[in-house]
């Protein structure tokens, strides 16, 4: 490969995210020159990606702008737009195109660039959606499933490129010119090297990821007495609010920067900082992404598994609430999960995770029962994993959500199936009555390619192939109701999306094997959450509850 494109129009720590796949690009193809299309507004954040060789900005805003003002003139400047920057784009001849943007444009993009092996989002010849690598599928199909998340984003993004194994963090290049307005800051504060500086990361791209005012104030009233500890205030221009509420209440001890630097002096100050305390922001994945030990807080739609922070040894505390995760579309009228994260455990994690104490933490762990607490790392594919801090036994969803992982590890990478600790007979027996649905639409599956292999009659292929529709509607309907069954048949659905081209025999092969894979998946599935009892690895149910089956 000589030219790779990464389409990324997201937001500025899904950028951040998307570094380990350009450095194990860059290690896989060193003489490959890699261009990445962002939104203007973080260009500046892709310019201090390891690996980069171009910044291409697209000002997404002033496009929608000059679109929505109708007139005849707008339009077709916008057209001229649209057509030199693509037109640009396709002249590049880029040899691998990856879009990790899930939008309609993007998709559109990618398809009118025309790279030769293009991943992720973009359309088929008859304008439909595609989906372009198995990857990605999984990837949309947990978006849409996340209680099973089986594995980060960044994973997600790294498989999707061809790098396998690969860095096992993110990277950011902070500039010294960035260093000395930090240090500057700092100074004029009253900091010197052996003042603790704890950053808190305020606000968030929703409310409802948003920690409550009164408990930054009580954690840094608490940081404060315990260990000295200055608070960085951190945020952007929309978190002013917040900060004016919370630096009151801290009084000399805060440094509010909040709105006040660059992304570059951001990443100074937080590579700076002894650790930072954070929702699932931007801001956490630029403390890791300088080497910053994170306090991570999981409340709301936020889930540690799937954009938790990339790297060893963070910590993830999740509130354990019945209704986690939010989904991303609902608006919750009482968040209470927020306050399920005291500002006192919050306060130990803190005092533990810098101390390196990860004794303390156990013991922490098991003093705040309404918390899940985790440690972040690999496993022994280089994927990464969070492992769970403390006695507690772990809940029916997180063993589902292992075995689930164990499917995927097994059906995309080929890796053994690792069996978790505990079973759940129940769940087992619920996917059991999707086998008969699965084999007979698999019967249904082979019909349709014998007829169109023979060259059969339009009718009897059209009969055949409804049938087969049919039979797969029983299957999505099932997963709908279902939770064990839903990411599997959530993908099975996305992956049949994309079996296209015009050879009817060959769709209708591709079709049959998807059939056939998916039952092996679900049997694969109803084996780990429930072995057979003369296996020695057969171990005793989770801790919670099955009501949810009734």
């Amino acid at each position: 490969m000589k030219k790779i494109l990464i389409v990324n129009l997201t937001r500025f720590g899904d950028l951040l995210q998307t570094s380990p796949t350009i450095a194990g690009l860059k290690a896989q193809h060193p003489d490959a020159a890699i261009t990445v299309v962002v939104d203007r507004n973080f260009a500046d954040v892709a310019r201090g990606l390891p690996g980069v060789d171009r910044v291409w900005p697209l000002d997404l805003n002033e496009l929608g702008r000059t679109m929505i003002g109708g007139t005849g003139a707008d339009l077709r400047r916008a057209y001229h737009w649209a057509e030199e920057q693509i037109g640009a784009l396709r002249a590049e001849g880029f040899d691998l195109a990856v879009n990790y943007s899930s939008s309609k444009m993007s998709a559109v993009l990618l398809k009118m660039i025309g790279a030769p092996d293009t991943r992720g989002w973009t359309m088929a010849a008859n304008g439909y959606r595609m989906i372009a690598h198995r990857w990605s599928q999984l990837f949309a199909a947990s978006a849409l499933t996340r209680r099973q998340a089986p594995f980060n984003l960044v994973d997600y993004y790294k498989r999707a490129a061809g790098v396998q194994g690969g860095p096992e963090r993110l990277f950011y290049r902070v500039a010294p010119e960035a260093r000395a307005r930090a240090a500057a800051i700092l100074a004029d504060a009253g900091v010197t090297d052996e003042t603790p500086v704890v950053a808190l990361q305020l606000g968030a791209s929703r409310a409802v990821r948003v920690w409550p005012v009164e408990s930054f104030v009580a954690l840094g009233r608490e940081l404060e007495a315990r260990i000295g500890a200055r608070l960085l205030l951190c945020g952007g221009g929309g978190d002013r609010p917040l900060a004016d509420l919370v630096a009151p209440g801290l009084g000399a001890a805060a440094i509010d920067v909040c709105g006040r630097t660059s992304v570059e002096e951001l990443g100074a100050l937080l590579e700076r900082s002894c650790i930072l305390v954070t929702s699932d922001t931007g801001p956490m994945h630029m403390a890791v992404a300088v080497g910053t030990p994170v306090v991570s807080l999981f409340f709301g739609p936020a889930l540690p598994f799937d954009t938790g922070p990339y790297g060893r040894d963070h910590l993830c505390l999740h509130a354990e609430v019945p209704c986690a995760p939010c989904d991303h579309h609902i608006t919750c009228l009482q968040p209470f999960c927020r306050e399920t994260l005291a500002p006192g455990a919050v306060a130990e994690a803190v005092i533990a995770r810098r101390a390196g104490d990860w004794a303390a933490l156990a013991m922490a762990s098991d003093r705040w029962p309404e918390i899940r607490w985790y440690r972040t790392g690999f496993d022994a594919e280089g994927l990464f994993d969070v492992t769970r801090i403390g006695l507690r036994p772990p809940t029916w969803r997180e063993t589902l959500r292992r075995a689930v992982r164990a499917v995927w590890k097994a059906t995309l990478d080929g890796t053994r199936p690792e069996r978790p600790r505990t079973t759940l007979p129940r769940e087992a027996a619920v996917l059991r009555n999707l086998v008969p649905l699965a084999r007979a639409a698999t019967v249904e599956a082979a019909a349709v390619e014998t007829i169109a292999r023979e060259r059969g009659e339009i009718e009897r292929l059209t009969a055949a192939a409804r049938a087969l529709e049919e039979r797969d509607f029983e299957l999505f309907r099932f997963g709908a109701i279902h939770e064990p069954a839903a990411l599997i048949l959530q993908m099975f659905r996305f992956e049949k999306e994309n079996v296209g081209g015009e050879d009817v025999v060959a769709i209708a092969t591709a079709t049959r094997i998807l059939h056939e894979a998916l039952e092996v998946q679900i049997a694969l599935l109803i084996d780990l959450l429930d072995p057979p009892p003369t296996r020695p690895d057969t171990a005793e149910r989770g801790d919670d509850d099955h009501a949810h089956l009734a």
